[in-house]
């Protein structure tokens, strides 16, 4: 799961002296030593994505992480576009790099982003070995597969239990059986298919896109009991959302004078009643697993071209520009005011319908609305049906 990873990469880096702070255009930002970096994953890299991310990189530089297996092109596209790229095996080389160093208590002194680049070469199939905590390799895989899996078994003796407090000992178990299987070939002609996991026995697959539920019924209960009385009834609601991005680069001249007009940004419009909401939603799926329990699919009220037109009325107003220009004439200024705003053409917009799942905990007289795939109490009814509190 990618919120895991992150999660992971975040602590890493944190273990590792970085001052790690939230985006809402990237996955997260890390600083140190007054350098900043943007931090984005990506399991299906593309050039435009690439392209788009190079160019948002005004006051720092990118750290690009390809999370699934990619081509070498695809690397150096992003290399010569001026990022800093780890595909998934630099990825697992860093985790396991900064395990170790938190293990023997020097994780401050490392410098992810300055360490030695692996060199990508296709290697011959490993001998299987013992796993202790000096080999950040082995340690890297026990994280990363434990997330995602590689659609091979790799053989070997079981790890060494990390320490406790350690970055690795957050995430991973020692596993109670043995796994034995053929060591993995890194070149083949077909990949062997990951099955994906099963869904539990009692839950419904909607073929909705949408975020997943990530907020289990009774937990949601649990939260709402310090904002109802006393719990009288839960239902899921699947709320649709526009989710956009935009970026905006233009030029306008007036007379000598050349006035710079670009930005970006991204967010999300309730569908329902309009509201622009401060909420981000990464880990998008095509189909939406939810508990057999009371929900409700909820239609939107716009289209996606009214929800365009809308969006790109904001835009322009945000980025309208009155400037005043001052002339001498003599003795004489004289002052002129112009208004300098972005064509619709101007701005490269991408506008797509999300479901987001929240649950409703209804009490005696009132409810409360809970974002199921973040857990956040909402403070405004995503509909009119709500009794809200």
């Amino acid at each position: 799961m990618k919120q895991d990873l992150v999660r992971i990469l975040r602590d890493i880096f944190s273990s590792a002296g970085y001052s790690v702070t939230d985006s809402h255009k990237h996955d997260f930002i890390a600083e140190k030593n007054g350098q900043r970096t943007y931090v984005k994953l990506s399991s299906n890299p593309d050039s435009v994505e690439i392209k788009n991310f190079a160019n948002q990189m005004t006051d720092g530089e990118g750290l690009y992480i390809i999370t699934d297996r990619t081509d070498a092109d695809m690397l150096q596209y992003a290399e010569e576009a001026g990022l800093k790229v780890w595909d998934r095996d630099d990825m697992s080389l860093q985790i396991g790099r900064a395990v170790v160093a938190d293990i023997e208590g020097n994780a401050m002194d490392l410098d992810l982003l300055d360490s030695p680049a692996r060199k990508r070469v296709v290697a011959a199939a490993p001998i299987a070995k013992t796993v202790t905590p000096q080999s950040a390799d082995e340690i890297a895989k026990v994280a990363i597969e434990s997330i995602f899996g590689n659609g091979t078994a790799y053989k070997a003796e079981e790890p060494a239990p990390a320490s406790e407090g350690s970055v690795l000992s957050r995430y991973s178990e020692p596993s109670r059986e043995p796994v034995i299987a053929s060591a993995p070939v890194r070149e083949q002609s077909q990949q062997t298919e990951v099955p994906e996991k099963p869904l539990p026995a009692d839950s419904i697959l909607l073929n909705l896109k949408a975020v997943p539920v990530n907020m289990t019924k009774e937990h949601a209960i649990s939260t709402a009991r310090s904002y109802v009385y006393d719990y009288k009834d839960i239902m899921l609601k699947l709320v649709p959302f526009w989710k956009y991005d935009y970026n905006l680069s233009t030029e306008q001249r007036y007379r000598s004078k050349i006035v710079d007009i670009s930005g970006e940004g991204s967010g999300c419009v309730n569908a329902l009643n309009g509201n622009n909401e401060q909420i981000s939603l990464h880990d998008v799926r095509e189909t939406v697993a939810i508990p057999d329990v009371r929900y409700e699919v909820k239609h939107p009220q716009t289209v996606e071209e009214e929800a365009k037109k809308e969006l790109l009325d904001g835009i322009i107003d945000e980025h309208t520009k009155d400037l005043r220009f001052d002339a001498t004439q003599g003795e004489a200024i004289i002052s002129e005011h112009k208004r300098f705003k972005p064509a619709p053409d101007d701005i490269e917009l991408n506008v797509q319908l999300v479901y987001v799942p929240v649950w409703e905990v209804k009490g005696p007289r009132n409810s409360v609305e809970i974002n199921a795939y973040n857990s956040e109490v909402l403070r405004n009814p995503v509909d009119d049906d709500a009794e809200f509190v």
